[in-house]
């Protein structure tokens, strides 16, 4: 899988009565986004959280030009006008993340089912600090059966200078065995000691292109 060097992350309310119809079509407007300079897209809803039943559209980059030509694209895509004209899809935060590099080896077939996101802010770690002791978490996540895993800081948006972790899954049980065994990992203790982490969620992933 290609590095990427920024994520964005779209989130956007969308009425439950459309939201089958909103994923069809976000399926169509990732086709566009990565016709257009997007690596990868990740997008579902939201079934936990601070926004549960909210659409999230993610997307991967090796370039700032990338998201500058999806940006371009946007008002001439048909799939895109749908979803805010016909499905009532009304975005309601954008964030741009610069990638920070994680050891650990994607799984993307089968394709996850669950997305988990975990934001927080350094106050007792430097960045390398923080970024080696993830590291060390991650044999606990693959063992439990995770499939992919990335981190970014914020650049744009709300919250800058935070940090995201996704991790994937296939299932539920999967993201019960990694907090199980993350509980009594010191690494993972002393991660947490040094972060305060003020948001987690879980997408149910519709699809990823």
């Amino acid at each position: 899988m290609s590095k990427a060097n920024f994520i964005t992350i779209t989130a956007a309310n969308c009425p439950a009565s459309s939201r089958s119809a909103a994923e069809s079509d976000m399926a169509h407007f990732a086709g566009e986004c990565k016709e257009n300079g997007a690596l990868r897209i990740t997008y579902g809803s939201v079934i936990s959280g601070r926004y549960p039943g909210a659409l999230v559209f993610i997307q991967f980059f090796d370039s700032l030009a990338g998201l500058e030509s999806v940006m371009e694209m946007m008002p001439v895509s048909s799939s895109y006008k749908r979803l805010i004209e016909e499905h009532a899809v009304v975005p309601f935060g954008r964030n741009v993340f610069r990638g920070k590099s994680i050891d650990f080896d994607p799984v993307l077939e089968p394709q996850p089912n669950y997305l988990m996101l975990t934001r927080a802010r350094r106050h007792a770690l430097e960045e390398n600090e923080m970024l080696d002791l993830l590291n060390m978490t991650t044999p606990v996540f693959k063992s439990a059966g995770a499939q992919t895993m990335r981190m970014g800081q914020t650049l744009t948006g709300s919250d800058l200078g935070t940090y995201m972790l996704g991790v994937t899954y296939p299932d539920m049980s999967s993201i019960e065995r990694a907090y199980d065994g993350l509980g009594t990992n010191p690494a993972f203790v002393q991660l947490m000691n040094g972060l305060d982490v003020d948001m987690r969620s879980i997408t149910k992933i519709a699809g990823i292109l």
